[in-house]
């Protein structure tokens, strides 16, 4: 066992030496560095199943959500959830799907219909021509939930609708959903860790075929 430096005053030796001499002294420094590492690796854990469980509940929701829409051959263009095609009814079924997160307040939700822009008009309700020509993917319609959070924005955009994989031929039509949620991976760390990484957007993105063959229509609100 290490002596005390003489050099040190004499009541500061006697209480080192007495800390130096006694078991109980070695348990608790030994507490004093273990018990604050075992907190800081479950508090780790916490953290990983929380993440684990906000990106779940995201590509659930968006994978549901695009489900409900394939077998939908129309969307009615109303904020009230009065009707089960209403697309109020499409974000409040975003936000219990969504749940425990708090998606209405930190996240954000896009419905994307997209239809063959070799048909005239684009999303026509006449039967059309399939063939394996290629066509050409268009917006037909986009609409964001009115919660949406602030700066998060839809990335589908006229050079991205489709990946680069999808045959998307004459005739053919696809819907777009977009979910994302703002997520703060280190907020129970951050009490202890000041430099830990800040909030990020956890983003999924699912395409669906309507299963009707058409695009997915918006009709306004009788």
């Amino acid at each position: 066992m290490s002596s005390v430096p003489p050099s040190l005053p004499k009541r500061v030796r006697a209480v080192l030496g007495r800390l130096l001499r006694s078991e109980r002294g070695v348990v608790t420094i030994e507490l004093a560095i273990i018990v604050p590492l075992i907190l800081f690796v479950m508090l780790g854990f916490c953290e990983i199943y929380l993440y684990m469980r906000a990106n779940s509940m995201v590509q659930q929701t968006a994978f549901t959500l695009g489900d409900s829409l394939g077998q939908t051959p129309t969307v009615i263009d109303d904020a009230s959830t009065s009707n089960a095609n209403n697309l109020g009814a499409m974000w409040n079924a975003a936000v219990m799907l969504s749940a425990p997160i708090a998606l209405q307040k930190s996240g954000a939700v896009y419905i994307t219909s997209i239809c063959d822009g070799t048909t005239t008009p684009c999303g026509t309700d006449k039967p059309v021509q399939y063939s394996m020509a290629s066509g050409v993917a268009k917006i037909w319609w986009q609409q964001g939930a009115p919660w949406n959070a602030s700066g998060l924005g839809s990335h589908v955009a006229s050079g991205n609708l489709l990946p680069a994989t999808w045959p998307f031929r004459n005739g053919d039509s696809a819907i777009v959903v977009e979910v994302m949620y703002q997520y703060d991976p280190f907020a129970i760390l951050r009490q202890f860790w000041g430099a830990a990484p800040g909030v990020q957007t956890l983003y999924q993105r699912i395409y669906m075929l309507p299963r009707s063959g058409q695009p997915l229509k918006l009709v306004a609100s009788s």
